[in-house]
């Protein structure tokens, strides 16, 4: 089946299918105990059979549960495990800088994940700086296999930044050996090599403390190839699952970078299709706030549906999405969704926000008068009357009130509607039973494209290498000419 299941209601499923207007993005809200995994997320995994499927994964559940279904499906099914990188799909971040200006996104996310208090001060830029320049450096220098973070750290083993008598460190010399339009060069000298030479060793020390995590063996194995590439996700049905850590936000900046990288990628595929991807995506982002920030989501948001991507965003509390980008930015990616799901509402600012959302309804009030009026004999007179007022369709403390198996569903052009939340195991009984997985049992298979590439890779690292070697030859040899010319007097 292809669409986004949504609810049900008089027995019946409610869904949108992939042309629905404005945007086919659903934003949805639930704390803990709402039902969310089984009732929106592993639902909706289950349900798509066309479209590809990215969807974050906190504990694991939905890949145990749904990605025997999908192997079924014929989906090819990849896991980038955060929580336990040993059994896990590999992703390097260095495979998708083609241009320089991808190696400033890459080292500024990097930097920025190690920045928790946001402050942008002389050493944020010149850590930026200095990766920058590292990032090009074995992207264009050195041979694929070291293309990598481990490379650069291994790089910066190598080569001390002590400087001797003439002022010149190991590491200036080996950038010094490039062209001196080389990009590398270029970032390093324009960079790095601008700050004061005191200044230099503590800022090797600080970007030492930034990559840390990525000398130890199991990060910097995850992150030396990319088992499968990123576009593919928008080529062929591919099912991905992304686990993230519950309670460490130790990777948030490379998880973040990673899903920066696929919109990125998918657009870049779009372009190279005339704006429509060869398969349409679903994303579902289960705990989105725990995936970083992203600068330009509500642009993202914007304009995926012309591409063929759908996003489902989930958070616990509208209060979690404004305090990650702040109230301005949340309103801005709160109506970038077409729908938007109320599965609990565990806090008073989420209750009035669906309260505001849902609106005011007309109530009738009957009223009653009485007057007395004296006369001789003494009267009394009743009135009666119907009175029309404004109320909202659902307070907040209604909202908050919600039973645990009903949802409100808001649209942007109709009605909403009060509905029964779609549990899996009600529209699709048992099927999570059929064909367990275990995370522990995940064996990665590297694409045969992706070998395709090494190899390629490697063939022209070999061929740049040997022209290397010819013009250093001929330099040298047009030298030796020169010396034996002028020794025998034939140059002027």
């Amino acid at each position: 089946m292809n669409g986004t299941i949504l609810g049900r209601l008089n027995g019946k499923v409610i869904y949108q299918d992939n042309d629905t207007k404005p945007n086919r993005n659903v934003f949805v809200v639930g704390g803990p105990g709402s039902y969310k995994t089984q009732s929106v997320v592993i639902t909706n995994v289950l349900n798509e059979t066309e479209n590809s499927i990215v969807t974050t994964d906190p504990k694991g559940e939905v890949y145990e549960k749904t990605a025997g279904i999908k192997e079924k499906q014929g989906y090819e099914v990849h896991v980038l495990n955060y929580t336990d990188m040993a059994h896990s799909s590999r992703q390097n971040p260095l495979d998708y800088v083609t241009k320089d200006i991808h190696a400033t996104e890459v080292a500024t996310k990097i930097v920025d994940s190690a920045n928790k208090d946001g402050k942008k001060d002389v050493w944020y830029y010149s850590q930026r700086a200095l990766l920058r320049a590292l990032i090009l450096y074995v992207i264009h220098e050195m041979p694929p296999e070291d293309r990598n973070f481990r490379g650069i750290t291994d790089f910066l083993q190598n080569y001390d930044v002590e400087k001797d008598t003439d002022g010149i460190s190991e590491l200036d010399h080996e950038f010094q050996k490039l062209d001196r339009r080389h990009p590398a060069r270029r970032a390093y000298e324009l960079g790095f090599k601008k700050s004061r030479g005191d200044m230099q060793g503590s800022i090797i020390v600080s970007l030492l403390t930034t990559i840390a995590d990525f000398v130890d063996d199991e990060v910097a194995e995850f992150t030396s190839f990319s088992d499968f590439h990123l576009k593919d996700i928008g080529r062929k049905k591919i099912a991905l699952y992304v686990i993230i850590p519950v309670m460490d936000n130790a990777f948030e900046g490379l998880i973040n970078l990673f899903f920066s990288q696929l919109f990125s990628q998918l657009y870049d595929l779009g372009a190279e299709n005339g704006s429509k991807l060869p398969r349409n995506v679903d994303f579902v982002l289960d705990e989105f706030v725990n995936l970083g920030k992203f600068p330009n989501f509500e642009e993202f948001l914007a304009t995926c549906r012309g591409y063929g991507i759908g996003v489902m965003t989930i958070c616990q509390t509208i209060t979690q999405l404004e305090d990650k980008y702040n109230k301005e930015k949340a309103e801005s990616i709160l109506g970038n969704h077409n729908i938007k799901i109320c599965l609990t509402a565990s806090n008073k600012r989420t209750a009035d926000y669906f309260s505001g959302l849902l609106g005011k309804t007309t109530v009738k009030v009957e009223t009653e008068n009485k007057s007395k009026t004296k006369s001789r004999e003494g009267s009394k007179s009743i009135g009666e009357g119907v009175n029309y007022s404004a109320r909202n369709l659902m307070n907040s403390d209604e909202i908050m009130r919600l039973p645990s198996d009903t949802s409100l569903i808001i649209f942007a052009n109709r009605k909403p509607i009060k509905a029964k939340k779609a549990l899996q195991w009600e529209l699709f009984p048992g099927v999570v039973d059929w064909f367990p997985k275990r995370q522990r049992e995940y064996q990665p298979v590297t694409s045969e494209a992706q070998l395709r590439r090494l190899r390629e890779a490697e063939e022209q690292f070999q061929q740049k290498i040997e022209n290397r070697k010819e013009q250093y030859q001929a330099e040298e040899t047009s030298e030796d000419l020169i010396d034996l010319l002028e020794e025998h007097h034939l140059m002027d």
